[in-house]
């Protein structure tokens, strides 16, 4: 990757639980694989500076990864601009980011796109099971994720 470092956002609707959980499996990757790469998230509705929802604490936690630091934000112009890559949960939240900011639609993908497996279930509300479903789904799409994100920071 060149010089300066790729930036890699992932969004949802309230930047609580998927985003968030895929923001700290991926910060993780790339420090397992010697990368520097910054890593955020946001949502689409986001309200600024609330912590990650419980249940996905409770689930990062169980493959010693912490949500403790995370703070909400929602997506904004300066965020999505500064991007190289961002994936967004749903096809319907990458139609969002589209409309929300035209210039950088080429920088915004769903997870959809990516992995050809659908929307990221939110699991908010529900069961621990659906929450550890998310994060695996999350986890084994990494290396698609960061096989992207070094085509574009190449590109």
């Amino acid at each position: 990757m060149p010089a300066s470092n790729p930036m890699l956002v992932f969004v949802c609707a309230h930047n609580a639980c998927r985003s968030a959980i895929a923001e700290v499996i991926a910060a993780d990757e790339a420090q397992r694989r010697g990368l520097s790469v910054i890593v955020a998230s946001a949502g689409t509705h986001a309200l600024p500076g609330y912590g990650a929802a419980t249940i996905a604490q409770t689930t990062m936690n169980e493959i010693g990864l912490s949500l403790e630091r995370h703070r909400s934000q929602p997506a904004n112009a300066e965020l999505v601009s500064r991007a190289t890559l961002v994936v967004a949960m749903t096809d319907a939240q990458r139609d969002m980011l589209h409309s929300a900011f035209p210039k950088d639609r080429d920088k915004v993908i769903s997870f959809n796109d990516l992995t050809g497996l659908g929307d990221v279930p939110d699991p908010i509300g529900g069961e621990p099971d659906e929450v550890r479903a998310v994060r695996d789904q999350l986890q084994s799409a990494m290396p698609l994720i960061f096989h992207e994100l070094k085509e574009r920071a190449a590109g």
